[in-house]
């Protein structure tokens, strides 16, 4: 690999530490290395001091993952996708402006599908988590992430979860869950009693809808109908209600 590599070595025990212990020693590990050949997590940072710091700092604590660094994401792409176990992104502000990231993102995730690919930026906004996790990124760290967060969030890649920090979770679930809702609302009623409740949460009348869709008085009676049965409601004001309660949008 053209990129920096790094590995950590364990100390040698001085007390044990002769010419019989050595060769058992290596032998052990050329064995180890034949049955389980050696991961490695591919950094990719714009910043050489910030991604040789994180590379040590990450070999420091024990992740058990060789580190290769590099500049950019062009850097990588000529690699074979079993060059890497997992993918870091470290990404600047600047980059979420005009979405080139989250696209860049996404194309990085197709070239390699396999590999789990974890971003890392300063910027935390949901609909920047959010997009980046629909390009198929396995996780999303804020920029301030200390190293055992890392090395939880490589770790859970790895495994095949996903990670996101504890403060955007929360708020991910919300959005997740009034989506799971909304499409559930879209489901219950037909396009044409979409229609309808449209205009009766206005609180217009039967004759009001009918001029308004251009519908026959009798046709816009039996989808009140139906809408009423649907929200278990027994008159007009109790359905423009439930409706509302039922279409109410996340602030």
């Amino acid at each position: 690999m053209s990129g920096i590599m790094y590995e950590r070595i364990p100390e040698a025990d001085h007390a044990v530490y002769n010419r019989h212990a050595a060769a058992r020693r290596a032998a052990f590990h050329i064995a180890s290395t034949e049955l389980r050949p050696q991961r490695t997590l591919a950094i990719i940072d714009g910043r050489t001091i910030a991604r040789e710091h994180l590379s040590r700092g990450l070999l420091s604590n024990g992740l058990g993952l060789r580190m290769a660094t590099y500049s950019s994401v062009e850097d990588i792409e000529t690699y074979e996708a079993e060059a890497f176990s997992v993918i870091l992104l470290c990404v600047g502000d600047s980059r979420f402006m005009d979405n080139s990231i989250v696209l860049e993102i996404g194309a990085l995730v197709r070239r390699f599908p396999k590999v789990p690919v974890i971003v890392q930026a300063e910027l935390c906004g949901l609909q920047q988590i959010l997009g980046v996790l629909q390009q198929g990124a396995r996780g999303y760290l804020p920029g301030n992430a200390g190293i055992s967060v890392c090395v939880e969030a490589i770790s859970m890649a790895l495994a095949g979860g996903v990670f996101v920090a504890a403060e955007n979770l929360n708020d991910i679930q919300r959005i997740f869950g009034a989506r799971r809702h909304q499409s559930k609302r879209l489901e219950m009623f037909t396009r044409r009693e979409h229609q309808v409740i449209d205009v009766l949460r206005q609180g217009k009348a039967n004759k009001t809808i009918a001029y308004a869709l251009g519908l026959a008085p009798n046709t816009v009676k039996v989808h009140m109908r139906n809408i009423l049965r649907k929200v278990r409601a027994t008159n007009r004001a109790e359905a423009i209600y439930k409706i509302n309660a039922l279409f109410e949008e996340i602030s």
